[in-house]
């Protein structure tokens, strides 16, 4: 789906999508500490059934995986979002929509019959996040995701070179690139009018808007307090995204915190920053069952999705591993990507002699020392 997804695309949004901070190195290594970790297997189990399934704030999923937040998805496909919350639906699974996206929450939860989660950013603009939680509620979002790993704009040098910043002004060049990438402009740019369905001003001028995000839109003063008033807001699952030090996730769970995502925004805010395979470990031992731990970052197989279970995870979001297969061929290249991931998550267990997620355990890894 990615080789797919690079011919497709415009190469500064195969950029925008692939990329990650300055010299990539967080991007990097969320990939390669999974590679890291090894399988020991034990034999002669029967796995003639296995079953993936799992529940997550009293939602069953037909496997332990989310279709995570991934912001401006309708320039990848035309209406990304939603398509990418119906094949959601479709595999049994559920979605959780972007602050940043094209499409309002009110459009993507009118095309699905059960409720998404929806992704929370605090902007500078006054009464701007309580409208949003407002919405939210209205449109029966099942929880409430607040990303907290946001507060500086990062730089992602690819886009820099390709203009495709904050300003919005894209060059020659890129113009050039666009019109040679006939399906997506037949798909994106001749579809409906691209806007922002949840930020300030969204409606209007996309550029203009780009424009003002570059501003520093997001709100540099987010604190404990702020998380403590929108617990107060939110009577739904409640799940903190951006958590990589267990003293930060132990400070959430008392903060009344449902959930975690031990995330490093895909290696898109601080470079330098741990793996989130590698936080993930000690954030499940800190929390200790108060809160329901998820991950993202790096996940690009269904082994990965097991390992990931294995260190503790109740569930993983992924972004780039169904936004590569919505670039590709939109709503059934999500499918298509999920579908690979279970097929994948199911040969895994069985060859771990696993038929449930639930046996899925740290005693299937190898740590570095043999214990007799």
């Amino acid at each position: 789906m990615q080789t797919l997804a690079k011919k497709r695309l415009p190469r500064l949004l195969y950029d925008y999508l692939d990329g990650g901070t300055h010299d990539e190195l967080t991007l990097t290594a969320n990939m390669s500490d999974f590679a890291q970790l090894r399988f020991v297997p034990p034999v002669l189990s029967d796995v003639s059934e296995i079953d993936l399934s799992t529940t997550i704030f009293g939602e069953k999923l037909s496997m332990p995986l989310i279709c995570g937040p991934v912001g401006s998805l309708g320039v990848l496909s035309r209406l990304g979002d939603i398509a990418t919350a119906k094949a959601a639906e479709a595999c049994g699974i559920t979605s959780c929509l972007s602050t940043a996206a094209v499409s309002s929450v009110e459009d993507v939860t009118a095309a699905r019959k059960n409720p998404i989660w929806f992704q929370l950013y605090v902007m500078n603009e006054p009464g701007h996040y309580q409208e949003l939680i407002r919405r939210a509620k209205a449109a029966r979002c099942r929880a409430l995701v607040l990303t907290v790993d946001c507060a500086i704009p990062a730089t992602r040098e690819r886009d820099v070179r390709h203009g495709y910043t904050y300003t919005a002004k894209v060059k020659p060049s890129n113009i050039i690139d666009m019109l040679t990438r006939l399906r997506w402009m037949q798909d994106v740019l001749m579809g409906p009018k691209l806007s922002f369905g949840s930020l300030p001003g969204g409606k209007g001028n996309f550029k203009r808007i780009m424009a003002k995000a570059g501003g520093g839109m997001i709100a540099k003063n987010l604190t404990w307090d702020s998380f403590k008033a929108i617990r107060s807001m939110w009577d739904g699952p409640l799940v903190l995204k951006g958590i990589l030090s267990p003293q930060d996730a132990v400070m959430a769970v008392n903060y009344g915190a449902d959930g975690i995502v031990v995330s490093n925004h895909g290696g898109r805010q601080l470079d330098g920053a741990i793996s989130s395979i590698m936080a993930l470990g000690p954030v499940v031992d800190a929390v200790n069952d108060k809160a329901v731990v998820m991950m993202d970052g790096g996940i690009r197989r269904g082994q990965d999705i097991v390992k990931a279970l294995a260190m503790g995870a109740k569930a993983c979001l992924i972004g780039r591993g169904y936004a590569y297969g919505l670039a590709a061929n939109g709503e059934a290249g999500v499918e298509k990507s999920i579908e690979i991931l279970r097929k994948e998550m199911m040969s895994t267990m069985g060859m771990l002699g696993c038929t449930s997620v639930t046996q899925v355990g740290r005693g299937l890894l190898h740590t570095g020392q043999w214990r007799f």
